[in-house]
């Protein structure tokens, strides 16, 4: 497993469109709760049921839900597309 120089965060949610490079992502966790980002830093990869992006300080993978073996599907991209 690669180790990362950023904190990987999974979060059940969605994230406001347009996510822009440069800018703050708002993020719908499941539970209701709205959280703002640090400044975007790259946006790794977009999927049909989830988004990978950087912050400067974390690597943030959302999706509508995560199951243990989503969760751990969901990990696995986040390996490749970091590496």
């Amino acid at each position: 497993m690669m180790i990362f120089d950023k904190k990987v965060i999974m979060i059940n949610g969605s994230v406001q469109l347009p996510l822009k490079i440069g800018t703050r992502a708002t993020v719908y966790q499941h539970d209701g709760e709205m959280m703002l980002t640090s400044t975007v830093a790259a946006i790794k990869q977009v999927g049909e049921d989830f988004i990978v992006f950087e912050t400067r300080n974390s690597t943030y993978c959302v999706a509508p839900h995560f199951a243990p073996e989503p969760a751990s599907m969901a990990l696995s991209t986040v390996n490749a597309v970091c590496a």
